[in-house]
């Protein structure tokens, strides 16, 4: 009996059950992956019921201050209870319905069973000019989290002292540097600065800000930046030719109130001509090399853009592969950095020498295509390679190319992120 119940209920969500002796859980799955399991010895019955009309907690706002939000809650008729949260907007913007439901029920035990007129939701301080959320979901007779309510809104003002600015200024730039010079005014208690390539600041914030706790992005400004109360002058190195940077920079009066950040653009020197861009391939030498503790035969490849070149990319295949996908590899090879990723990860600036692991007697191609200073990308260069079958080489044989791990960058001052702690609420009604 207990198998067949298993077997039906397993159905019914979607799975195939195998008659299999030790079978001794239910265990009921949802989208997110959470599941709720039975022991089979305890299970009587399995039951199915119905819910009729949304099971919501309609919220409206009346007041808004730094310390507390005055509002009000209306259930639906089958809205038996609700939870509720107030967080920063950012924190919870790529949540799904089915995944704000299941944060609200984690962030807080308690479950509200009545509807509120005009009631305070205290216990927390809210930063000034920052978009925040109140999401409730509504739990129904059987305590199932059912359908989001949510409500966003801007946080007031808080008056600055003064006109803190800090005045920023080029004091050199190259392809892949720049030195900035930072000049606080009378009214700037002190500041901080942070840099990124156009645009991926704005995305950082977005996507760090959910497991930091950032509340705004001038907390995340002052995280990761330099901090200074005085004139400094500041150099990046390792940037990308051609690119166009941005520096946020977040102030605090004398009261240490934060106003609007600051954003200053620049640009790094390009490098490369409008000619035709192209990369020389040339195969070095093949012999045994360190990976990972064990003697493997490597192969080099030296890769050279020509002075036309403004960046570059390259691939090692196996023949068989490469064969079978040219044009699709070859597509790739020739694609523009994606939103999102730094130019640095994606691209190559300078020549190369590096190694990959390949097996004797072993059919490869390397490919590689570089951009002008347009954007232009050059013809592709391609090299097909047969391995030596040398002696004494390792039987062991791979299905793929090993290839080396970039060495990791220090990362510089300027772009560093920290933790910040969240904070809680509670609702208290009059």
């Amino acid at each position: 009996m207990k198998k067949i119940l298993f077997a039906i209920v397993a159905f019914l969500v979607g799975f195939t059950v195998y008659a299999q002796s030790d079978v001794n859980r239910m265990l009921i799955v949802d989208k997110n992956g959470y599941f709720k399991a039975f022991n089979l010895e305890n299970v009587d019955y399995a039951s199915f019921a119905n819910v009729s009309g949304e099971v919501k907690a309609e919220v409206t706002i009346s007041d808004i201050a730094l310390d507390k939000i005055v509002m009000s809650v209306t259930r639906t008729a089958a809205c038996q209870g609700f939870k509720l949260v107030c967080v920063p907007t950012v924190q919870i913007a790529t949540l799904s319905d089915q995944g704000l439901a299941q944060y609200i029920d984690n962030d807080n035990d308690y479950t509200y069973y009545q509807n509120f007129t005009d009631g305070e939701l205290t216990g927390m301080q809210l930063e000034p000019r920052t978009e925040y959320t109140i999401a409730t979901v509504g739990i129904d007779e059987y305590n199932v989290l059912c359908d989001i309510c949510r409500v966003d809104f801007t946080t007031p003002s808080v008056p600055v002292t003064g006109s803190p600015y800090v005045e920023v200024s080029l004091e050199e730039v190259t392809q892949t540097t720049a030195t900035v010079m930072f000049t606080p005014n009378d009214d700037a208690y002190q500041y901080s600065y942070v840099l990124g390539e156009k645009g991926q600041i704005a995305q950082q914030y977005e996507f760090f800000a959910p497991f930091y706790g950032y509340k705004n992005i001038g907390e995340m400004v002052e995280a990761w930046g330099v901090a200074h109360t005085d004139e400094d002058v500041h150099t990046w190195k390792d940037l990308v030719p051609g690119a166009e940077y941005e520096i946020y920079i977040q102030t605090r009066d004398t009261q240490g109130i934060m106003p609007e950040h600051q954003i200053y653009t620049f640009k790094t020197e390009s490098l490369g001509g409008e000619g035709v861009a192209i990369v020389d391939v040339k195969l070095g030498a093949y012999k045994k090399m360190d990976w990972g503790g064990e003697m493997l035969p490597s192969q080099f490849v030296t890769y050279t853009p020509n002075d036309q070149a403004s960046c570059y990319r390259m691939g090692v295949y196996l023949a068989e592969i490469y064969d079978a996908e040219a044009e699709a590899i070859k597509e790739e090879l020739c694609t523009n950095c994606p939103e999102g990723v730094t130019g640095t990860s994606w691209y190559y600036f300078e020549p190369i020498t590096t190694d990959y692991q390949i097996n004797p007697n072993t059919e490869f191609v390397v490919i590689a295509a570089a951009k002008n200073i347009n954007g232009e990308w050059g013809p592709i260069t391609e090299v097909r390679h047969t391995t030596p079958a040398t002696a004494n080489m390792p039987a062991k044989q791979t299905s793929t190319i090993g290839k080396r791990t970039a060495p990791k960058k220090v990362t510089q001052q300027g772009m560093l992120p920290a933790v910040n702690p969240s904070q809680t609420a509670t609702l208290k009604v009059k």
